[in-house]
């Protein structure tokens, strides 16, 4: 009988078996292509377990493997892998691309995920860890949110992810910090400020928005004065962020802390500050 070959690192999986065990694996199925089973097969074999987990880790993160081929791994190493550091480390590269097809690619990381969970909070170091190199947080973020019941901690988690050097030629890297400021928007925390101040002065101006929107979210008595110099950026570059610090203050009746910085005690076009250090709009 005649089979199909697999191919295992470009090898033929069944070309290596010695012609006595080249018989067909329960489960297996040849029409289509499509191999049922194929790798529970595998698994049975004996062999070095390191190996095994290694060529699992190396499918679980090729986009261009083999669909069954790539979930089968997935679930490997997700299901019967018991050293958290390999399981973790294997999982989290499935979280470095996207899939054309969405609900594949949702299903395989939605698996990744669930198996990282298994691991508990042993999995955290090795999810921080991640978290410094890859550019991809998304999914990873997810997980830590998850496995994180402090929002402090949560917090802490985030800020070590930022990247302080100059990103300013690595889009990645820019884009990377922004999306980490979108998420630290979503917490109050004493002591924000000095380490979200440094990305108000980045040449991107998505991510000196995103750490303007952080600092709006904390205690104005630690952020007013930082705020209040917002308000007085007159460069066009910061125009978006001008208006966001006026309309929050606006929204919110804060009361200015320093009102003699401002000539004539004009803040923007119509919005000046009165007599109890609140802005209000002109109606003249």
């Amino acid at each position: 009988m005649q089979f199909s070959p697999f191919t295992w690192d470009g090898h033929s999986f069944f070309a290596r078996l010695p012609a006595a065990n080249k018989i067909e694996p329960k489960g297996l199925v040849r029409e289509g292509c499509i191999f049922v089973g194929l790798f529970d097969f595998i698994k049975n074999l004996g062999g070095n377990q390191e190996t095994r987990i290694a060529k699992s880790s190396d499918l679980a993160k090729n986009p261009k493997a083999i669909r069954e081929d790539r979930w089968a791994a997935i679930e490997f190493l997700a299901d019967d892998v018991a050293d958290t550091k390999s399981a973790v480390r294997g999982l989290l590269a499935r979280f470095e691309f996207s899939l054309e097809h969405g609900i594949n690619d949702t299903r395989e990381k939605e698996k990744a995920l669930s198996g990282i969970m298994r691991h508990g909070e042993a999995a955290l170091p090795i999810i921080l860890e991640h978290l410094k190199t890859t550019t991809r947080i998304a999914w990873p973020i997810k997980i830590l949110k998850s496995l994180v019941r402090s929002e402090e901690r949560v917090v802490e988690c985030l800020l070590g992810t930022l990247d302080y050097s100059d990103v300013s030629f690595d889009q990645a890297r820019t884009d990377k910090n922004y999306d980490i400021l979108c998420h630290l928007a979503d917490y109050k925390r004493h002591g924000l400020k000095d380490r979200i101040s440094h990305f108000l002065s980045v040449p991107d101006e998505r991510v000196r928005y995103a750490a303007a929107e952080v600092l709006m979210e904390q205690d104005l008595d630690e952020v007013g004065e930082t705020l209040e110099k917002l308000m007085r950026d007159e460069n066009p570059d910061n125009s978006r962020i001008r208006q966001a610090v006026v309309q929050k203050y606006l929204d919110l009746n804060w009361a200015i802390q320093k009102p003699d910085a401002f000539a004539n005690r004009q803040v923007i076009g119509p919005v000046y500050i009165n007599d109890q250090n609140r802005l209000v709009v002109s109606q003249s």
